[in-house]
Parts: structure tokens; sequence; C-alpha cells
């Protein structure tokens, strides 16, 4: 299921942010604006139509959802042509290589020089740690990433950063499911930039023990790239303002010693 052809591009930079769209984020670009312009910036999803895409001005954009391939959904019009039409600057824009064959997709991101697409693999492996390791080490698989900030970890871990702050990244998902009146399914998925409430498909799927795992398999991609990182000798900080993710250390930026 894997191109063996795909390779990582590396950096020479030692440390990176990961961007992600949690509420806390805000309180990020309130505090710590100047602690992001040293780092080497990845950013995600649809951080591209924001205004703090613009001033950050992220070297690196990692997307995961296959919607980013739909001309018909808001990832593939909004999200998609914000990248397009808002990067100024030199951008790498990783991908899944499945979402690379898309032609809509590659048409829409040839329409900007500045973007240089590098697609990777995402197939799931899990299994023996010297052997999962080994898989990740030569990007022919990942773990199951069920948010994209953990593909976007992933993948800043092979790209050779020693140390990486992850910032936004709330999780707090479970504090908003709920049920109406009717017994739907329902979640508002807040970001820093604002919320949109939405029912969770039919009844007949969208039962609370499969949003709950879908939770579970969010925060255990995260304990599988801890024991990776550690394995690679690469630290992870959580310098989130508020976070859920309890399997890196929790740092303020303030306290950050350069």
């Amino acid at each position: 299921m894997s191109d063996f052809s795909l390779k990582f591009d590396k950096t020479t930079a030692t440390r990176c942010g990961i961007l992600g769209n949690g509420p806390s984020f805000k309180t990020t670009m309130e505090q710590d604006a100047a602690f992001l312009q040293e780092l080497d910036l990845f950013a995600v999803n649809l951080f591209s139509v924001t205004e703090e895409y613009k001033q950050l001005k992220p070297r690196n954009y990692l997307l995961l959802d296959w919607n980013f391939m739909n001309p018909d959904h808001w990832h593939g019009r909004t999200g998609l042509r914000g990248i397009i039409d808002n990067t100024t600057w030199e951008l790498n824009l990783y991908m899944p290589k499945k979402m690379w064959n898309s032609e809509y997709f590659r048409n829409q991101v040839a329409e900007n020089p500045n973007i240089k697409p590098i697609p990777y693999n995402y197939t799931i492996a899990t299994g023996y740690k010297w052997l999962v390791h080994g898989l990740f080490k030569r990007g022919l698989a990942m773990p199951q990433c069920q948010n994209v900030l953990v593909a976007t970890l992933f993948y800043a871990l092979n790209k050779g950063y020693k140390e990486i702050y992850l910032f936004g990244a709330d999780h707090s998902w479970h504090e908003t499911i709920m049920l109406d009146k009717d017994n739907n399914l329902l979640v508002s998925d807040t970001h820093f930039y604002g919320n949109e409430d939405y029912a969770i498909g039919a009844r007949e799927t969208s039962y609370m023990s499969q949003q709950l795992f879908s939770l579970h398999k969010a925060f255990y991609g995260y304990e599988v790239l801890a024991r990776y990182a550690n394995a690679i000798g690469v630290k992870v900080y959580n310098a989130s303002a508020r976070s859920y993710v309890d399997v890196f250390q929790k740092i303020r930026v303030k306290d950050i010693k350069n």
C-alpha cells in the first residue's frame, strides 16, 4: 500500500512548532506570538483562512482529511483555496499520496508556484516496536491518525527537529458532546476562529460508544508517537495554553530558556 519512492524532506532547523486550531491558540497568539516567530511552523486544516496564517507565514502545511480533494466540500473549496490564494511565501505542502493522486487537488496546487507539494504514505502499522519504528523511520507507515495533529507530529519527528512544540492542541471535544431532544448525538467543533454545531451522522452509526472510541484513537496516537520520539531522541513539549494531551511535558512559553 506504500510508495517506496517517497522520502522525507529533512530540515536544518532544530525547533519547530505545530499550530493546532483549538480555542486556546487565541491565547497563544496574544501571549506568545514572538516565540512562534522563532520556530519553523506547521499549519493544518483550515488555518489558511485566518489572518494568523498571513501573519505567521508558516513554512509547512500538512493535510490529512480526504475532503480537501472534494470540490463540493468546505475543506476542498474554501480551505484549499485559502492555501492557494493566501500563500505568498515558500511553503512545503504535505498530503497523503492518495490526495495527491486527485486531479482536482493537483490542479489547484499548481496555480501557486510558491507551494512545493510533498506526498507521504498514510499506511497504518501496528505491532512489534522494533518493526513499527523501522517502518516509521523509512516513511513506509504511520500510526493511526484520528486527528491531523498526530500526523503532523509524526512528520515533524522524521523531518529532523530536536525539539517540537504543540500549540492549540486543546482536544476538549468530550466537553461538548451532548444529545438533543430527539436523541441525536451533537458536538460543537470549536476552533480559535469560531465554532460550528452539527449532528454526527444517522442514529444507527453515531452511538456514544463510537464517538468516545474515536476520541480514544486520537489520544492513543499521541501515546504511540511519545514512545517513538523517545526512541529517536526528540523532545516534544505541549505548550498549548489549555490541553488534554497528557503524554508530553506541559510547559509555558515564558519558562522556556532560549
